[in-house]
């Protein structure tokens, strides 16, 4: 199949935060964007110029420092990742005596990036994802001993802050931009269940056996979820060698070991109840989400009863770390469960997945109306139409006030237990043949053997599933241009409101052949096939090709299971008959029943002597 298409690429910004100190200012801006505030003196005189720091020859230069320290910050809440860099050399520090570089997502508690020391020199260059806020601050202050002579140095130059905005794209014009969108096409079906290639891992139960790991492994991951239908009580979860929290994440008050955090509800601080039990509901007791971005979430269900999940958090703030995705390769996925007092173990299920193209149109399922270019809507193919309140009367693929009415998620709120970032679809999408794979991303929905294209009654000009001839076209929403029809409510041949595309059908079985029959001219004879089927059509051969026979002349019963031939004439002596059988949901093909051959004998003979002649009866 040969595809051409129209794509629109979205590219991930990439902005910068510097000071290259090329001017005696602490309110430089050299990067793309700007800080947030000035560079802020504590202990010392505030004055780039002169005291223990200030600038001095394109550098910030520090000496004979106590307790004075600077830092400076920046807005990075709207980036997915960032690090920091600068050039960096000491002079004459004796031992003790050193420079930390520090960090903070809120301006007051810092966590040390690295320390500086003697006379040497080097470039610094860190992650700082883990650190991103609306308050992102950097410090640089003493490590050690205060510094005891003048002549002790440290420069520090060409700090730059990297980083890479999630996209603003919002492919759906529903005021939600696709990376928070959980739905960016509008067309029922979450993006989650868009993605594909995706494996589960069995997990481990529980027993008090000490610590244990599940490694699993995925190839082209970019998505992934952890559910846990059970927890006892703590878990890590290690992503190609890093771990998604610095913390071991703890569930069990009074539990906390050393290097575990306590995790608990974001809106008011409160734990789990008993996560070892599963949630009556059937809902998750966690889930973990890692998303294309590498950004990470964890939700919870507060109690063994509870019908939605709710945003979780670190009990003492830390943020997640961010994954970095290693797309087309091997990702390994090491799941431990740490020991504890007593019985240990978790159960659940591990969704790994990429966001895939189906029909190699170049727009990725998520962002794609037909998905299959089978010439029908995922939207229909999904089966949202059928909830109440869930419409396409323009007939355009997108339900209809979507844009109005998709909240704060981007998700139609009539499909969704709540507006949240954790909503789980109210209704199932549809797997006709219970195959694993939707609807929406088959091209024989019912596994009967018959293209949902010509199912539905539309035109596959080359027998391959996909809508019209080829090459296929498509536009910027993935939907087939080069098609004669298509997008219009599929077929219901035998009108029992099932669409015959999601109706698996056969062609009907003949249990009992037709037969040759011998009649006379003027008498009345059947042929007659045993067969259940919707449609019947007997024909007749006229030399050359099978001809359809109506009800007409010597002819009756062409449209049933017998045909009756009444006064038949020398003209129909030796001609050959067929039926053909055929089910109104199932258009790909008919049963032919053998052929039989008409024969005319009179029945009417008069004898002299040795002669014998054949008279007319009539």
């Amino acid at each position: 199949m040969a595809i051409l298409c129209l794509i629109t690429a979205t590219s991930r910004a990439q902005e910068t935060f510097s000071d290259t100190f090329s001017s005696v200012s602490y309110s430089n801006n050299d990067g793309s964007q700007n800080w947030s505030t000035n560079w802020l003196e504590y202990n010392d005189n505030n004055d780039p110029a002169n005291g223990y720091i200030s600038i001095n020859n394109d550098e910030l230069r520090f000496r004979y420092i106590w307790s004075e320290n600077i830092r400076r910050s920046a807005d990075l809440s709207s980036y997915y990742t960032a690090s920091l860099s600068f050039d960096w050399r000491t002079s004459s520090l004796e031992s003790g005596e050193t420079l930390v570089i520090q960090i903070s997502s809120d301006g007051s508690s810092f966590t040390t990036l690295d320390t500086f020391s003697g006379t040497q020199s080097g470039t610094f260059d860190q992650d700082i994802t883990a650190y991103i806020s609306s308050n992102t601050t950097i410090r640089f202050r003493k490590g050690g001993n205060d510094w005891s002579g003048n002549d002790d140095r440290t420069y520090i130059d060409n700090i730059i802050i990297s980083t890479t905005s999630v996209p603003q794209t919002d492919t759906d014009a529903d005021g939600v931009i696709d990376a928070v969108d959980l739905d960016d096409d509008n067309d029922g079906i979450t993006d989650e269940e868009e993605y594909c290639s995706s494996i589960n891992a069995s997990f481990l139960t529980s027993s008090d056996v000490g610590e244990r790991s599940v490694v699993i492994n995925h190839t082209d991951t970019e998505y992934l979820r952890l559910d846990f239908s059970s927890m006892d009580n703590s878990f890590q979860l290690d992503i190609n060698g890093s771990t998604v929290h610095p913390s071991v994440l703890e569930f069990e008050n009074g539990a906390l070991d050393a290097g575990d955090e306590y995790f608990v509800f974001q809106s008011d601080g409160s734990f789990i109840s008993q996560p070892w039990v599963a949630n009556s509901n059937g809902i998750p007791r966690l889930r973990l989400v890692v998303n294309e971005y590498g950004q990470i979430n964890l939700y919870g269900s507060r109690n063994t009863t509870s019908t939605t999940l709710e945003l979780m958090e670190a009990q003492s703030g830390t943020p997640f770390n961010t994954i970095t995705w290693v797309p087309g390769n091997n990702n390994t996925f090491t799941l431990t469960n740490q020991q504890g007092p007593g019985p240990e173990g978790f159960t659940g299920e591990l969704f790994a997945s990429a966001i895939c193209d189906t029909d190699g149109d170049g727009i990725s399922n998520h962002l794609d109306l037909d998905s299959d270019n089978d010439g029908i809507y995922d939207l229909m193919e999904a089966g949202a139409l059928n909830e109440v309140g869930v419409s396409d009367a323009n007939n355009d693929g997108v339900i209809d006030g979507a844009t109005s009415s998709s909240g704060s998620n981007g998700l139609f709120n009539v499909l969704e237990d709540t507006d949240t970032a954790y909503a789980i679809l109210s209704y199932s999408i549809l797997d006709s043949d219970s195959d694993g794979n939707y609807d929406a991303y088959a091209l024989d929905a019912d596994g009967d053997g018959c293209y949902d294209t010509r199912e539905a009654g539309f035109t596959d000009n080359n027998n391959d599933g996909y809508l019209g001839p080829n090459p296929v076209l498509i536009d910027s929403n993935g939907l087939v241009t080069s098609g004669s029809d298509g997008y219009s409510a599929p077929a219901d041949n035998d009108s029992n409101t099932t669409y015959d595309y999601r109706e698996a059908g056969a062609a009907p079985t003949i249990t009992s052949q037709p037969v040759d029959t011998t009649t006379c001219p003027g008498c009345s004879t059947t042929v007659s096939a045993s067969v259940v089927a919707d449609k019947f059509q007997w024909q007749y051969y006229n030399g050359s090709t099978w001809v359809d026979l109506t009800d007409l002349g010597v002819y009756s019963g062409t449209s049933t299971n017998t045909l009756t031939i009444t006064n038949p004439t020398v003209n129909e002596n030796n001609t050959q008959y067929r039926l053909q059988a055929s089910n109104d949901a199932f258009i790909c093909s008919s049963t032919t029943s053998n052929t039989v051959t008409l024969t005319l004998h009179v029945n009417t003979v008069v004898s002299n002597r040795r002669i014998t002649y054949r008279v007319n009866k009539n």
